[in-house]
């Protein structure tokens, strides 16, 4: 007694797992929240988003502050410094004064600001960066509809294992009542001893797919935790069933499901868009550069905003590499390869993602018309298993007949289970195909 009360208190101090009940649904939305992979892309998307605004310098002003302390007995500093400083004076012109000027000190702080008037190359590559940043969002959105695959799949991956075990621990208990059963009749000397054996040795055969379904069972709920990033432990309580009635297949009513938004194929496409964009910037960059430019500056000896004197300049500048040989050329020559080869693969990505989606529903069409055949099989080995098990107690029959129906019956669950599994992640690899969960 006493070791049962502490037995039972060191179980209620053990900490439990939490458990998480979860349908489909909220499987996929906590996967587009928390799933790493999914995390790491949308973070790369962003960051060639900010490859975008750092291009922005083509035609947005910019402005630089100095501030710069020194001391120097160089002569042509010392003669600039005072000069500056609105402190030069008329000795400060001999011979000695210039050649082997005393040590002097200088602070300087100046504002400069640069404002691009015409940078065609710049802007060019603003709108390349720009049509980049969407094709590389484009990307994480079908990142995005390959982790909601992964999930279903992996989903009805873990309910079809929960449920295959419950269906050998069913066939288990049946076999081990044909052991009782046929003991009982060996017993009352109906039958002979080798019925018992028999069962005997259907039954260890069913406890050994029993032992190997119960690992894929566990392995399957780690599976479903990982991806969701749940500690492994959590204890998983799935609400969908495989029993559950089908739902409506993607693309429902029309001829074929439209693939011209899906990521991978806009993402391609986009891309091809920049490397067009790349052709022109080449263009461009054998064009002037023309920018427009004020500073103004501050000189102090005693500290960067002391008593001093200050200048100002304002200008205009062109820069224009006139001739660059045939790097102009030839750079547009290689951006315009790369375009036409960034447009072939999309036209190829564009054809295989069509291509996808007409075999998923194929798929599909096959996968729910197994479903049909699955469940008459399945009502069909029910009253199979019923007459076999009447027979044999009648005694029309040997044990070797009720167990290689009772294996039948067994095996038209799994199968089953296994068709209404298969149509339902056909199902998702439908909308995978179609883009549908690229968000």
């Amino acid at each position: 007694m006493i070791i049962a009360i502490l037995t039972s208190f060191a179980l209620a101090q053990t900490p439990q797992a939490d458990t998480v009940r979860l349908s489909l649904d909220a499987a996929l939305a906590r996967a587009r929240e928390a799933n790493p992979t999914l995390r790491a892309e949308r973070a790369d998307a962003r960051a060639a988003s900010a490859l975008a605004l750092q291009a922005t310098r083509a035609f947005l002003p910019s402005v630089t502050l100095d501030a710069m302390g020194m001391r120097t007995t160089d002569p042509v500093a010392v003669f600039g410094l005072k000069l500056r400083q609105g402190a030069f004076q008329a000795s400060d012109l001999a011979l000695s004064a210039l050649n082997d000027p005393a040590a002097y000190p200088g602070w300087s702080a100046s504002a400069t600001v640069e404002q691009p008037i015409l940078a065609p190359e710049g802007l060019f590559g603003y709108a390349a960066a720009r049509r980049g940043a969407a094709a590389r969002n484009a990307g994480a959105r079908r990142a995005a509809g390959a982790t909601a695959y992964y999930v279903a799949r992996t989903y009805w991956g873990a309910q079809l294992a929960a449920q295959r075990l419950r269906a050998l621990d069913t066939a288990l208990a049946a076999a081990r009542a044909h052991v009782q059963q046929a003991t009982a009749l060996h017993e009352q000397g109906l039958v002979t001893g080798l019925d018992a054996r028999l069962a005997s040795l259907r039954a260890s055969e069913v406890e050994a797919r029993r032992l190997a379904a119960h690992a894929d069972a566990e392995n399957a709920r780690s599976a479903l935790a990982t991806i969701l990033a749940l500690p492994d432990d959590a204890s998983l309580v799935l609400t969908d069933s495989l029993d559950a009635p089908l739902p409506t297949p993607p693309c429902a009513g029309d001829t074929t499901c439209d693939v011209a938004h899906r990521g991978d194929v806009m993402a391609l496409r986009l891309g091809a868009q920049a490397l067009g964009l790349g052709v022109d910037r080449a263009w461009a960059s054998q064009l002037p550069q023309i920018a427009a430019f004020g500073s103004f500056a501050h000189y102090s000896r005693t500290s960067p905003f002391g008593n001093g004197s200050g200048d100002w300049t304002i200008g205009i500048g062109l820069k224009w590499n006139i001739l660059q040989g045939l790097g102009g050329p030839g750079a547009v020559r290689e951006a315009a390869a790369a375009r036409d080869a960034a447009r072939a693969r999309a036209e190829a990505g564009e054809r295989q993602a069509r291509l996808e989606v007409r075999s998923a529903e194929r798929m599909l069409a096959a996968a729910r018309a197994r479903v049909l055949v699955a469940e008459h099989a399945a009502a069909e080995a029910g009253q199979t298993l019923a007459q076999a098990q009447l027979r044999y107690r009648t005694g029309a029959s040997s044990i070797t007949e009720l167990l290689d129906v009772q294996t039948a019956a067994t095996n038209a669950t799994l199968n089953l289970l296994a068709a209404r599994h298969d149509a339902l992640v056909a199902s998702a690899a439908l909308a995978f195909a179609a883009g549908a969960n690229d968000q």
